[in-house]
């Protein structure tokens, strides 16, 4: 099954960032969202509700969302996997 991804501004101007072998790895992970190759892992304590996805050492953040045909994940935060959930904690307002 297909899934639909809407994907925030600061998701792609991270990807941007990136050298060009881990875009394409990023850039892969997303399509496979959408192919239903991959299905992210849902995370746990203050971050229930939320999902993650690994890709090499970074990470996607991403919250389901009600489709309207298609399973709907909007990708709304993407960082390294140091500092990745320390940080949308804090853009989250959940410290």
């Amino acid at each position: 099954m297909k899934t639909k991804l809407v994907i925030e501004a600061q998701v792609l101007e991270f990807i941007r960032r990136q050298p060009p072998e881990t875009r394409r790895h990023l850039r892969a992970a997303l399509h496979g969202i959408e192919l239903g190759e991959t299905f992210p892992e849902p995370l746990d304590d203050e971050l229930e509700g939320f999902y993650k996805v690994k890709v090499d050492d970074c990470r996607f953040i991403l919250k389901s969302e009600p489709g309207d045909i298609a399973p709907l994940f909007k990708v709304t935060f993407a960082e390294r996997r140091k500092v990745v959930y320390e940080m949308f904690r804090q853009i989250a307002g959940l410290e």
